[in-house]
């Protein structure tokens, strides 16, 4: 029966877009060059104001509001191969202290439609998950990713590959490593003047593990656990190409979503080892800004890394402990974007939310400065 309920949104909805387009807030867009046996610096910053209004069992309310500053030293060694170094910084405005204090670096390759980077990855919004997979917030939270990264990008598919490496292991502690591996591509691709059309599959695997750790494996009732937790998705993307004057295009595009994971301790907060749902979105980019309509309909759905928007398991701490199998969901999104200057730009978010299942309204607002400047030094 759920399955035909699937079916059925999925029939109805034809294709509709569950993706915001972020790509007003990615970074290292325009570092791939062909100078070379160059020195160049680079600035890269993100200015961030996201005000979560919501005031129901499932998720709590709170404010995201600081900045990101990421400065850095780069040598140009070939035509192809670029090396960076420098410091990320994140202050949340309100507390005295930085939140966060890490050195970068990174060895970047690019050669005709092949990229590899090893080291601080493009990684967070510029990864392309949709949000019931990797949260949004993670843009402002836990952006900085370490690990290696390969993309393809072809005309009739497209593909990319990471490893984050979240928590080094060593012999004897007590401990776990956790890492994050990720998938991301298009197939069937299609494009002409009048439209665009795409199946993407996306898809996430955390592990907790590690055979040196003091007594080998941990897993008791005080501790997470050894397990995989995988998350994915597939769907059908259209996108109708208008190019009149206030209405540009129209895209459509729905995913079905599922998790499962491996875990045998019921400690753990993924105590259901299954879990999916169906996001189905239609949209139209009008007057300069993108207004999408999105509804999400999930059973027993749970990602470690996913929007808590989306969870059957609330990240209240008010209510917390409470949990819903069936969640209904019903957006509206409205994104406009606004260049100040080169390779810097505003962008403004608002998205008022219904949530079905406990008639509840809430609304999200946010503001987000994003730049990045690439200056190469004379020889």
């Amino acid at each position: 029966m759920k399955s035909l309920k699937y079916l059925l949104i999925l029939f109805i909805s034809s294709n509709l877009f569950s993706q915001v387009d972020n790509t007003s807030l990615y970074q290292n867009q325009y570092n791939d060059t062909l100078e070379e046996e160059k020195a160049y610096f680079k600035l890269q910053g993100l200015g961030y104001n996201k005000d979560i209004e919501n005031f129901g069992p499932m998720i709590d309310g709170y404010t995201l509001f600081g900045f990101q500053f990421n400065p850095q030293l780069g040598y140009q060694v070939s035509k192809n191969v670029c090396i960076e170094g420098g410091v990320y910084l994140r202050k949340d405005f309100g507390y005295k202290d930085f939140n966060e204090v890490l050195p970068t670096f990174s060895i970047r390759y690019h050669k005709g439609d092949f990229k590899m980077i090893f080291g601080n990855l493009d990684g967070s919004v510029n990864h392309g998950l949709i949000e019931p997979i990797y949260a949004f917030e993670r843009l402002m939270t836990n952006r900085m990713e370490t690990g290696v990264q390969y993309i393809l990008t072809k005309k009739k598919f497209d593909v990319e590959l990471w490893i984050d490496w979240q928590h080094m292991l060593y012999k004897l502690v007590n401990d776990y490593e956790r890492l994050l591996v990720g998938v991301n591509t298009n197939v069937l691709k299609k494009s002409s003047e009048k439209f665009e059309f795409r199946i993407p599959i996306q898809g996430t695997g955390r592990h907790n593990g590690g055979q040196i750790a003091r007594g080998g494996y941990i897993n008791g009732p005080d501790k997470e656990g050894v397990y995989t937790h995988l998350n994915g998705s597939a769907g059908v993307y259209y996108k109708y190409i208008l190019n009149k004057k206030h209405l540009k295009n129209v895209y459509f595009d729905t995913r079905y979503v599922g998790n499962m994971n491996n875990t045998k301790d019921t400690s753990v907060y993924i105590y259901k080892r299954y879990g999916d749902g169906m996001l189905a979105n239609i949209g139209i980019n009008v007057f300069g800004s993108d207004l999408m309509l999105s509804y999400w309909y999930g059973s027993d759905y749970i990602s470690e890394f996913g929007g808590a928007l989306y969870s059957s398991e609330s990240s209240s701490i008010t209510y917390a402990g409470t949990y819903k199998s069936f969640r209904n969901y019903l957006m509206l999104r409205l994104t406009s974007k606004f260049k100040l200057a080169k390779q810097v730009t505003l962008t403004l978010r608002t998205e008022p939310q219904l949530d079905i299942d406990f008639k509840r309204f809430s609304c999200d607002f946010g503001l987000y400065l994003n730049f990045d400047k690439q200056i190469f030094f004379k020889k």
